[in-house]
């Protein structure tokens, strides 16, 4: 009796061992229609600009120190932009450029400012149409992270709109941008940060 059980017990292990891993459907992504735009080897699909000191190290963009900023391959107008990003010092400052021109500074820009401080989220205009920013500080109050912690930002663009939400809550929106597309990267602004997990989905125009 016990070697039958036994036996049926083996069986019922090896079928299974044997089964097919399930595979990942479209609709199974958590993340559907996304880009990587960072491949975590090296700055492919990236053009370092201003003399920017942006490198690959352990899987993630190293921002040291410096000026410049790192440009994307293409431009882009209305997207959503996902990515984590980290203080690696207290006071570190940078930021994320959207809808930019693809010189050194750049010096048309918006740029959503990325900073160890309560400025984080705030949107910064450089030569175009300035917009109406509202900011929520109770929401940045509740997501804000300190320094050396990974935090993420969800960026959605898509006409004169932008929304900005930091660890999953909504803390900047921002309406009367100027509807045009341009480059996005993150800017070099005398901080150590570190950037990882870049992805994009572009979106339909609003109507």
């Amino acid at each position: 009796m016990m070697s039958s059980l036994r036996h049926g017990v083996w069986l019922l292990i090896c079928a299974l061992l044997t089964q097919p891993a399930p595979s990942l459907n479209a609709s199974d992504d958590p993340e559907p229609d996304f880009t990587s735009l960072f491949n975590g080897k090296d700055l492919t699909g990236w053009h370092i600009m201003g003399n920017g000191q942006f490198s690959v190290k352990d899987g993630v963009i190293l921002l040291n120190k410096g000026g410049g900023w790192l440009r994307s391959d293409r431009e882009y107008q209305d997207f959503e932009l996902r990515l984590e990003f980290r203080f690696v010092e207290k006071n570190a400052n940078s930021g994320i450029f959207l809808r930019s021109n693809d010189d050194a500074g750049p010096s048309k820009a918006y740029q959503v400012q990325t900073m160890d401080g309560d400025s984080i989220g705030d949107i910064y205009t450089r030569d175009l149409a300035k917009p109406i920013v509202k900011r929520d500080a109770a929401s940045l109050k509740k997501a804000i992270k300190p320094a050396g912690e990974w935090q993420s930002y969800a960026i959605t663009v898509q006409g004169g709109h932008l929304e900005v939400r930091l660890d999953g809550e909504l803390v900047t929106v921002a309406d009367g941008l100027a509807e045009q597309s341009g480059y996005i990267g993150p800017q070099g602004e005398g901080g150590i940060l570190e950037f990882r997990k870049i992805r994009l989905r572009e979106l339909k125009p609003e109507n």
